[in-house]
């Protein structure tokens, strides 16, 4: 393998374990629950919250109006049983029969508005529940397309790595100091190929002095932006 070739094999690896890394980056990022999965999980614990507390409250009212009944029952078997004769204890019977009845009848309207609150709550409870499958649904095959991506990439790094490994015995150890350095400062591109007699990398044209040089030798250094440029 030639310099020039072996130089320019060697920023193909690493360019494209760049990229490689980048996206493995990425995935492992994008694993694990997602923002929509957390907040679909969050609606359905609200409504779940807001029907046992409607549920909650609809069952004591239940049990309310039920004791208010009983004890109306009581007072009307005194009233019209005839046990109780004295005229100022029958007047007072029928008060607090007329009594329960209109707090019984505040009690079955606050009944009424929990059963409605209760079933509107069940309704959105089946509505969230029914968004966090179809987002449950789509996250679980997302994240088994992830892993399998994280997989695929983690095999071709290997793979880079190895052939990596298998070039840089053929590049020289200053070249490949110097390789190193300019990777470091031009954002990971260190060699270009001549594209039409000019730098791959600028895109300023090659001096005749350097191009007769890299055709000698197959590599020489822009002038203007300081990368290598190969003849391959």
């Amino acid at each position: 393998m030639t310099r020039g070739a072996g130089l320019y094999r060697l920023q193909c690896l690493d360019h494209e374990g760049d990229a490689k890394r980048r996206r493995l980056m990425e995935v492992e990022a994008a694993l694990g629950e997602s923002e929509a999965l957390k907040q679909a999980r969050q609606t359905l614990k609200r409504t779940q919250g807001l029907v046992k507390k409607w549920a909650v409250r609809q069952r004591d009212l239940e049990l309310k109006t039920q004791g208010i009944s009983n004890k109306i029952s009581r007072s009307e078997k005194r009233l019209y049983g005839g046990v109780v004769k004295n005229p100022k204890e029958l007047a007072d019977l029928q008060a607090e029969v007329a009594s329960l009845r209109r707090r019984r009848q505040r009690v079955e309207d606050n009944l009424l508005e929990a059963m409605i609150e209760r079933e509107e709550g069940e309704a959105a409870q089946a509505d969230a529940r029914r968004h966090l499958d179809e987002i449950q649904a789509r996250w679980s095959t997302q994240q088994a397309d992830l892993m399998a991506e994280r997989e695929t990439l983690q095999e071709e790094l290997a793979e880079i790595e190895q052939a990596r490994a298998e070039v840089l015995p053929s590049i020289d150890a200053g070249d490949l100091a110097t390789y190193q350095s300019l990777r470091r400062m031009k954002g990971g591109i260190a060699v270009v190929e001549v594209q039409g007699g000019a730098c791959g990398g600028c895109g300023v044209a090659v001096p005749p002095g350097l191009e007769w040089q890299l055709r000698r030798d197959g590599v020489v250094t822009c002038g203007n932006c300081g990368r290598i440029i190969v003849r391959v």
